[in-house]
């Protein structure tokens, strides 16, 4: 009785994450909410309504925008998101790119008073209920001469929570993943399939490495360049991936309970904005109690039950648990989030620092 009493006393789960693959079209746009706050990875096409889904997902504020290369079907709306919502923390890969989108987004950024940042491989960001958010990619030294050296050097982000992890890859093709495998490589749960599925990606090698249960693509119908590829599609599936597709399923969005993930599919209308699910309450310990101790001969006294030393030990429990809670509150404030605090990267040549909100990084 005491052992299952302290049991479910200190044992809790993780807390919960969402990542909504948002529908947009051919092109990429992800939100990731856990801990309190709101990420968003890329902003969609220039035709995609990637502000409208934002609001009906109750977005407010968003804590960290990630651009992970400026190609226009990654951040064709991203100066509508910047100019509507309150942005902590932009970072992008650091290289520039010579369209008027382009251009457009570097201007709302300015005017929207982010913090601004170059993502550089091993930057940490945590994000709380033991989610972390780790970019390994790209390196130090950028990759060139490459079939496209914008999309190989787009920022790779991992996220892990408790046992479950996503990896999030832009439009990442074979140098870049070459490059994540020969650093390390280590399973994934759930994959976003870089480069819509195209055949320039998800190398045999690569799904090899990334073992990864579940794979999600971002495309359109019937789109122009014919993705994904069969041979894509292939891959994954020979390797035991379940592949969920924005063109087919509309928008995917995951649940994690840092323990298992569940998906669901369809329009952002029936699946509501998630806000429930994220409040769901941390499950205790439901492991069933040590089966009870034979019952004494009748000849001999049953012994009494101490409720004074089961109240003592029930309040021990209790304040180890809130002397917990408060340590693990002072790690998170000082642990890197955002990641402007951190000292720059040596050696990293970036282009001239963008000054935004009275503050650089360079």
């Amino acid at each position: 009785m005491l052992t299952a009493l302290l049991a479910a006393l200190t044992t809790a789960s993780a807390g919960t994450v969402l990542v909504d693959f948002l529908d947009i079209g051919q092109g990429d746009s992800i939100v990731i909410r856990g801990g309190g706050k709101t990420v968003l990875i890329d902003a969609g096409d220039r035709g995609s309504d990637t502000v409208r889904q934002l609001k009906q997902l109750q977005v407010e504020r968003l804590d960290l925008v990630v651009a992970t290369h400026p190609h226009a079907d990654h951040i064709g709306r991203m100066q509508d998101v910047l100019q509507t919502f309150e942005v902590g923390l932009y970072i992008d890969n650091g290289m520039t790119h010579t369209t008027a989108t382009y251009e457009a987004v570097m201007t709302a950024l300015e005017a929207n008073g982010a913090n601004y940042a170059t993502a550089v491989a091993g930057r940490r960001i945590n994000m709380g209920d033991e989610a972390i958010l780790t970019v390994l990619n790209p390196g130090e030294t950028l990759l060139t001469g490459t079939r496209s050296d914008l999309n190989s050097n787009s920022v790779v982000v991992r996220l892990d929570h408790d046992d479950m992890s996503f990896l999030f890859t832009g439009d990442a093709e074979e140098p870049t993943e070459y490059r994540l495998m020969s650093r390390g490589m280590k399973p994934v749960t759930v994959l976003k399939v870089a480069h819509h599925g195209s055949s320039h990606s998800t190398s045999p090698s690569f799904v090899t490495a990334t073992a990864a249960k579940y794979a999600v693509i971002s495309v359109g119908a019937d789109n122009r360049y014919k993705h994904p590829s069969d041979a894509t599609i292939g891959r994954l599936t020979d390797n035991g991936a379940v592949v969920y597709r924005t063109d087919l399923s509309g928008n995917v969005r995951v649940y994690s309970d840092g323990k298992s993930v569940e998906f669901l599919e369809g329009a952002l209308r029936d699946l509501g904005d998630g806000a429930s699910l994220l409040t769901t309450p941390p499950v205790v310990d439901t492991a069933p109690p040590p089966p009870d101790k034979p019952e004494a001969p009748l000849s001999e006294p049953e012994p009494e039950v101490d409720q004074a030393a089961i109240d003592r030990a029930a309040r021990k429990a209790a304040k180890a648990e809130t002397k917990r809670r408060k340590q693990a509150e002072k790690k998170r404030r000082k642990s890197d989030w955002p990641i402007e605090n951190q000292p720059p990267p040596k050696g990293r040549k970036l282009p001239t620092p963008l000054r935004v909100g009275g503050a650089s990084w360079s």
